[in-house]
This record gives structure tokens, sequence and C-alpha cells, in this order.
């Protein structure tokens, strides 16, 4: 397992998916009705987990901001712009490794390693010291690349948000194996844990819409930190 740090890009023009189409977009051949309201429906859970993402983002800048008194005549001013201007970089570090929206995606081992970094990044307090370890074994097939991603963002995100929450320190692991028949992937940390059924806010109802696209399943432990576990059939 290796520990990453994260890398801040230089924005540019965002790229086409790998067949072509900008990732938001559908197939340019006619569908009939049935495909396009499957299309659909794949497309409203894309925009959400974007708008979920920009409101995670948007609420840390703000959070900066009102901790700030006087912030246009202090030293902590300049303190607080450049904290912005990192975590906005971090955002499109996350844009990046889940839809390649301002660089080609690598490869899925690069890609988890840079989301979970980026990820713990942008949700951490200021004070927290907290570590993000990823290890891939096995090739991930190329039609759930995007849903183990996708659902990393959300878990690791929840790690961060809830369970990491008034700790100073703190480490989160994620574990991607594809085997012959399924490819799982877990996400633990050592924070509060949890007892009895988590609450379901967007995140995890995105994480199980993920799961659902492919008849897998997510399950949620949280008895001595907090596990959760994604399985995706072949």
């Amino acid at each position: 397992m290796s520990y990453v740090a994260t890398s801040t890009p230089s924005p540019r023009h965002a790229p086409a998916g790998q067949d072509g189409r900008h990732p938001f977009h559908g197939p340019a051949d006619k569908m009939d009705d049935g495909e396009e309201a499957v299309g659909g429906a794949e497309q409203e859970i894309d925009l959400r987990q974007l708008r979920h993402h920009t409101k995670n983002t948007l609420q840390r800048i703000l959070g900066l901001i009102a901790r700030a008194p006087g912030l246009c005549d202090t030293p902590q001013g300049e303190k607080i712009a450049q904290e912005l201007e990192y975590r906005i970089g971090l955002s499109a570090t996350i844009s990046d490794a889940l839809f390649g929206l301002t660089d080609a995606p690598g490869s899925m081992a690069e890609r988890l390693r840079r989301l979970a970094g980026a990820v713990v990044e942008m949700m951490r307090d200021t004070d927290q010291v907290i570590r993000a370890g990823v290890s891939v074994r096995g090739s991930c097939p190329v039609g759930l690349r995007d849903t183990v991603l996708r659902s990393a963002h959300e878990l690791v995100s929840n790690a961060v948000k809830h369970g990491m929450k008034g700790r100073h320190t703190g480490r989160i692991a994620v574990r991607l194996v594809s085997d012959e028949d399924c490819t799982t992937l877990t996400v633990l940390d050592n924070g509060w844990g949890f007892t009895g059924t988590p609450r379901s806010g967007e995140g995890l109802t995105l994480a199980h819409s993920f799961a659902a696209r492919h008849g897998g399943s997510l399950a949620i432990y949280g008895d001595d930190g907090t596990v959760a576990t994604l399985e995706l059939p072949h």
C-alpha cells in the first residue's frame, strides 16, 4: 500500500471522453424511448454527484472565510486567499480523477491515488493530519472503473467528514481488488465509527445508486472505525 501526496494541476481545456464525447453527453445515435429513459436517469445521477462535490467545496470555502476576522485587513487574509487557491486546485484534481474534465485520465491506480489524496486534502480541517493509502490488485474492467472511482469519492469524503470529525490525526485505506468474477472496493478508516444504521445522506445515496447500476451492493460497518465495501459482479 502506498501513501501519496496530492499535486495541483494547471487548468486546461476539458477533453472529450474516451469515446469522443463529453463525459455528460449521451451517444450521438438515436435511442428508443427505453434507452432515453435509462440515459436520462444515469445523467441525473452524474449531475447530482457534480452538484454534491461542488457543494462540499463551497462549504469548505465559506467555512474558512467565516472563521477569518478582518479578512481584508490582516495577514490572515493572505493566508486565506492562498488556502482558497489551493482548494480550487484540489477540486480540479478531483474532477480530473473522476471525469477527466481538465486532464486526460491515467491508469486506474493513479486515478484512485490522486482522487483519495485530493479528497482528503479538500475535506480535512486545516489542523488535521490524515493519511490516505491506496492499494490496487488485479485489473478492474473498463466498464466498472467510473463506478469504482465515483463510489470511492463519496466513501472517502464520508470518512473524512464524519469518521474523522474532531480528530487531529487519522488514516484512511482504499483497497481495490478485481478477480475473475467480482471487483471489490473497500474504504476503511480509524475514526469514530458508529452504532446502529448509518444516516444515509447524499453521499451514501449516490454510492448505493452507483452499485445498483451494475447489480452490485454496498455494505457499511462501524464497530471499529468505519468499513465500507462495494462489490460489483462481472
